[in-house]
C-alpha cells in the first residue's frame, strides 16, 4: 500500500470513531508519519451540550472532555489494530475546547513506512 492511500484510510477510521463517540464527523483533518508515529491533527465540532455548559461549568465539561478522550483513545487503538493488523503501543490525544482543535499521536511498534508493504489491501 502506498503512503497516501494509507493516510486516507487512517483518516476514514479516525472520522468513523469520532462519529461513533461524538455523533459528528471532523471538519478538517491531516495525517503525517514520523518514524513509528502516526500524527493526526483535526478540527472538531464541539458537542453542543458541552459548549452550552462551558461558561458556567468549565470544570465539569473539562472532565467530560477527558472521559470522552479516554474512550476515543481506546476505540481508535482497537480500530487501527483490527483494520490494519498493526500493533499500537500507545495513543496520545489532546483536545482544546476553545479552538476545537485536536492532536492525536498513535505510536506503533515499528516504523510506519517500513510496514506499508505488509498492510492488507482495502
Amino acid at each position: 500500500m502506498v503512503a497516501g492511500t494509507f493516510k486516507q484510510e487512517i483518516l476514514k477510521v479516525y472520522n468513523s470513531v469520532n462519529r461513533r463517540i461524538f455523533n459528528t464527523g471532523v471538519r478538517q483533518q491531516n495525517v503525517e508519519f514520523a518514524g513509528s508515529k502516526i500524527i493526526i491533527l483535526s478540527l472538531n465540532t464541539r458537542i453542543p451540550a458541552l459548549k452550552l455548559l462551558d461558561d458556567k461549568y468549565a470544570g465539569t465539561t473539562d472532565y467530560m472532555d477527558h472521559l470522552l478522550t479516554q474512550i476515543f483513545k481506546k476505540q481508535i487503538k482497537t480500530s487501527i489494530e483490527k483494520q490494519f493488523h498493526l500493533n499500537v503501543i500507545a495513543v496520545f490525544k489532546d483536545y482544546d475546547a476553545a479552538s476545537e482543535f485536536s492532536g492525536t499521536i498513535i505510536c506503533l511498534d515499528r516504523d510506519v513506512e517500513a510496514c506499508l508493504n505488509e498492510l492488507p489491501e482495502l
